[in-house]
């Protein structure tokens, strides 16, 4: 082994202060046992550097005598968490299924905070509505239909025509309001302006009675109704004229 220099000696006396009179002949994990002896046989002849390994052996005393301070619970407790989530890690490295399971079980968590913000203001507001509801639903009212004030377009259909009487009328053209019942029968007829003959009025009536009717239809059901009818000598021909009055 070449003959080592002060400067060389000097940097290995912190590993060469280890050693104890037990294990004197024994080197350490840094020097071998060869390098051990080398640096002994230079400390016996070189004064410098054996005050350089007694300043080196009382700083080590110092250290081992240095007050030993516990570990606070908040750094113990942050640890223990680190070293949790690593190993966690690390299983989940190696477990595709747990690894799966956790990244759903962070979405549903990430969409659980996201909606947390939301989910007083919507609930305040749909009680707000049922509340405002519950104070006003007593005044709203169903107003019923009315037939005699409206009819709705579509929903009311007129009477017809259907077959014409076999009586021959012998009186002039006449236009007669005629009033036609649920069931199709002339329930009244009365000639606008003119009263006419009792002679007229019975050949109206024998022509009107005996013919059919199909009642005016409202929502589906039949309702009385008035309709002017021209009663003309050509062929016996009756035809309805614009409606007067319905009831």
């Amino acid at each position: 082994m070449e003959e080592l220099t002060c400067k060389t000696v000097r940097q290995n006396l912190w590993d060469y202060s280890v050693r104890t009179p037990e294990a004197s002949n024994v080197g350490t994990a840094e020097l071998g046992v060869a390098e051990y002896d080398a640096i002994d046989a230079h400390l016996d002849a070189c004064r410098d550097c054996d005050r350089c390994l007694a300043d080196v052996s009382s700083l080590r005393t110092g250290f081992r005598h240095l007050p030993v301070h516990t570990v606070p619970p908040i750094v113990q407790t942050r640890l223990q968490v680190l070293a949790s989530r690593e190993r966690s890690r690390q299983w989940l490295r190696l477990n595709p299924g747990a690894w799966l399971r956790d990244r759903l079980s962070r979405a549903m968590m990430a969409f659980d905070h996201f909606l947390k913000p939301y989910a007083v203001p919507a609930t305040g507001g749909l009680l707000a509505s049922c509340l405002c509801f519950s104070m006003i639903a007593r005044t709203l009212q169903l107003r019923p239909y009315l037939y005699n004030d409206d009819m709705p377009i579509g929903l009311f259909t007129e009477m017809t025509i259907d077959n014409v009487s076999p009586f021959s009328f012998s009186g002039k053209d006449v236009t007669v309001q005629v009033t036609i019942d649920a069931h199709g029968s002339v329930t009244d007829y009365v000639k606008p302006g003119d009263k006419p003959t009792p002679e007229e009025f019975e050949a109206i009536g024998g022509l009107l009675l005996y013919s059919t009717f199909t009642p005016a239809m409202r929502d589906g059901q039949p309702v009385s109704s008035k309709r002017l009818v021209a009663i003309q000598h050509v062929n016996y021909k009756i035809d309805s004229r614009g409606l007067g009055h319905r009831d």
